[in-house]
């Protein structure tokens, strides 16, 4: 996670590559280390929430709230009971993942209210029967304790979210009182870098969110900027790994869905292979016009000249016996270091 990464001042196995040392290139200093790493964690934690509210997914809800005869005909009838029923079908419906579903008649009449308690990301739609608009519904994809954990599992860093100006839930054993501002936080013994900002309650209002990375350390604040970048988008593409691997889903039996989501959140090459030939990579990816991987790429490469450009080398085996490889952009100062070494691979071809 990535804040071992930050808070400990290690390296994932083959982040820099087999034997890349963190020192390699400028080094990218505390303040660097921070903006770096606080752009890529903050930057996932905006991104899932936008997701929720405007994703496929998303999309896929609204049309089976909107598209339920069951539903419209209920709020239509008027009739309590059968709203009732018709709601709690459509949120308790399995592989659905809508999480509450709030139904009101046109003048905001309460007619149903069913989910949990804690929900962010609200979005809006109206229902139709007969084609006369009968009645709205609010809905949402997540809740703050999937948000919080899926912003903690991909990132690894702490998150607390805010109600009233209140600490609601979080990862830190003892969160500050009030919602903490973006800029630098001292919790105990550990600093922080904050990122604080807004989201939408369910149904309105609004809850207070702090992103808390920890600041880094003294060895990170050694590596060049490219290479604390490579770390962290590495570490961020093995989390996503290990989370579809919990979730049931063998990333070798799904790579399409492994691929999307560790290029969603780096937007960086990522290839699986196995024994140096690719099994899947981004220019698999629906719509991409990337080349294959690197025909040199092993676990020691560094640094390779891929697409016409030079790219850092993240390699990682966490489900043997695969290897996935992330390559981050290298400035021609870290190009220039590790290509002195001897150490560099290079893309078949060019």
């Amino acid at each position: 996670m990535i804040a071992v990464l930050v808070g400990g001042g290690l390296l994932l196995s083959g982040a820099l590559g087999a034997e890349a040392k963190p020192s390699t290139g400028p080094a990218c200093g505390a303040a660097g280390s921070a903006r770096v790493i606080d752009a890529i964690d903050d930057g996932i934690a905006h991104q899932i929430y936008a997701e929720e509210l405007n994703s496929s997914e998303v999309t896929a809800d609204l049309n089976r709230i909107t598209s339920s005869s069951a539903l419209a005909a209920a709020v239509a009838s008027g009739d309590a009971q059968q709203i009732q029923s018709a709601t709690l079908a459509i949120v308790y419906t399995p592989v659905w993942h809508i999480v509450r579903l709030r139904v009101t008649s046109p003048s905001g009449q309460l007619l149903a209210d069913i989910g949990g308690p804690y929900i962010l990301a609200p979005v809006k739609g109206q229902i139709t029967y007969a084609g006369k608009t009968v009645g709205d519904f609010v809905m949402s994809v997540q809740d703050d304790k999937g948000y919080k954990k899926l912003v903690t599992h991909i990132t690894g860093a702490q998150v607390e979210l805010y109600l009233n100006g209140k600490p609601l839930m979080g990862t830190l054993p003892r969160p500050p009182a009030s919602p903490p501002h973006s800029g630098t936080l001292r919790v105990g013994r550990l600093a922080y870098n904050v990122d604080s900002y807004t989201v939408e309650a369910f149904p309105s209002g609004t809850l207070q969110v702090a992103v808390l990375v920890p600041s880094p350390t003294s060895p990170v604040a050694a590596m060049s900027c490219p290479a604390v970048k490579l770390a962290t988008d590495t570490a961020i593409v093995e989390n996503v790994a290990k989370g579809l691997m919990v979730s049931g889903h063998n990333i070798y039996e799904n790579l399409p869905l492994f691929l999307q989501q560790a290029y969603g959140y780096t937007h960086l090459p990522v290839f699986v292979l196995d024994n140096r030939s690719e099994e899947y990579g981004v220019d698999s990816l629906p719509g991409s016009s990337a080349p294959p991987a690197p025909a040199s790429l092993t676990p020691k490469s560094k640094l390779v000249s891929y697409d016409r450009s030079q790219w850092l080398v993240g390699a990682i085996r966490p489900f043997p016996p695969e290897w996935i490889y992330v390559l981050a952009p290298a400035s021609s100062t870290t190009a220039a270091a590790i290509g002195a070494t001897g150490s560099t691979g290079t893309f078949g071809g060019q």
